[in-house]
């Protein structure tokens, strides 16, 4: 009876090698052993794979909104006004004050067009002006004067036409405005004092004078 070799079985997972033997003592075929069995790819956890390959979650931004809150002083009170009839002359139109000093004495006339100006104590730097007169030789200002809608300026006066001849002139406190209207919608005129400028007269489209008796500001 004709013997036929039997493969060799490799069983991969026990490592045991199997063979047959050929009749009448003869050697059968090797059998294949496999060696390199193949290595088993185990899974990571999803989530530590996910955290491998993802960047780690950015964290939620917070917004702080600062609110400021600003304190705003309420506005200076207006300067005090004086009541015009307290300074009226006799005469119609005409309004007469003194500084709290006695240094100046002022008037206010609501006329065709309104002036105002002082006599006093005029600075030293006051420039001179043309006297009156047919020779007009210069020489010291007696007044200076504002005629609204025009630049004020020092003058020479005949008469000291702000000087009040019925009665003394009352004095106009400090901080306070004296305001006359005029005759015409840009011809008031107002006055006040301040212990450290002087007396102040200005129309109401920026013409005036500051006086003391230190300097002047004629505009």
């Amino acid at each position: 009876m004709k013997k036929i070799g039997c493969a060799a079985l490799a069983v991969a997972t026990l490592g045991l090698l199997s063979a047959c033997g050929s009749g009448g003592g003869g050697n059968g075929p090797m059998a294949t052993v496999i060696t390199d069995r193949p290595t088993a790819i185990i899974a990571a956890p999803s989530s530590t794979r996910d955290a491998a390959t993802s960047s780690p979650p950015s964290s939620p931004t917070t917004t702080t909104t600062t609110t400021t809150t600003t304190t705003v002083s309420p506005a200076s009170s207006a300067a005090a006004q004086a009541k015009p009839q307290d300074y009226a002359g006799k005469a119609p139109g005409w309004y007469y004050f003194s500084s709290p000093s006695g240094k100046f004495e002022c008037g206010i006339a609501v006329l065709d067009t309104s002036i105002a100006g002082c006599h006093g104590s005029l600075p030293d730097s006051a420039p001179k002006v043309a006297g009156i007169g047919a020779s007009r030789t210069a020489v010291e200002p007696n007044a200076v004067q504002l005629i609204a809608g025009s630049p004020a300026k020092f003058q020479s006066l005949g008469d000291p036409k702000f000087h009040r001849f019925d009665g003394p002139a009352a004095a106009l406190p400090y901080g306070e405005v004296l305001t006359v209207a005029g005759s015409g919608s840009t011809n008031g005129l107002q006055c006040s004092v301040d212990e450290q400028t002087g007396v102040t007269c200005t129309d109401q489209v920026g013409h005036g004078f500051t006086v003391s008796t230190r300097g002047f500001d004629l505009r």
